[in-house]
């Protein structure tokens, strides 16, 4: 298990809230994540999100099904960090594996519920997730 931006993305016991979902246009693949962090004010300033590197799969839990005597990983062991990689688990393993040489199961702990992804990458960005980036030279 590796920890993943534990400085952006942690929790306090619950994890971050869950603002905003962004999938792929016209397709369920999932791109992006908006989030608040535990401590968040209310103001914009504390919003973040994290990007997903080629998303093949993701499942979202609510937090009171989940089996937490069974489950990864123990959240008291990744000092507060809410984002981890599973690496290749049985989980991954258990998809047709064409493309997912590259891949890597990570879980992210939000306040009420895990999201489990297998993906390439996951990256813990400030501000909310922009689905069309500006430019250099892009007027403000």
């Amino acid at each position: 298990m590796r920890v993943i931006a534990r400085s952006r993305f942690y929790h306090d016991g619950r994890g971050p809230e869950l603002l905003q979902v962004h999938l792929s246009p016209h397709s369920a693949n999932l791109v992006a994540i908006d989030y608040s962090p535990p401590d968040f004010d209310g103001n914009a300033v504390g919003v973040g999100h994290l990007r997903f590197l080629k998303a093949q799969v993701h499942m979202f839990t609510p937090e009171e099904v989940e089996n937490y005597e069974l489950s990864e990983p123990n959240w008291a062991s990744t000092e507060n960090g809410a984002l981890v990689s599973l690496g290749r688990t049985a989980w991954l393993g258990s998809f047709a594996q064409r493309h997912l040489g590259h891949c890597e199961h990570f879980r992210a702990m939000f306040y009420d519920q895990l999201l489990d992804v297998i993906c390439e990458g996951v990256s813990a960005e400030e501000g909310p997730f922009d689905p069309v980036p500006k430019r250099p030279g892009d007027a403000a």
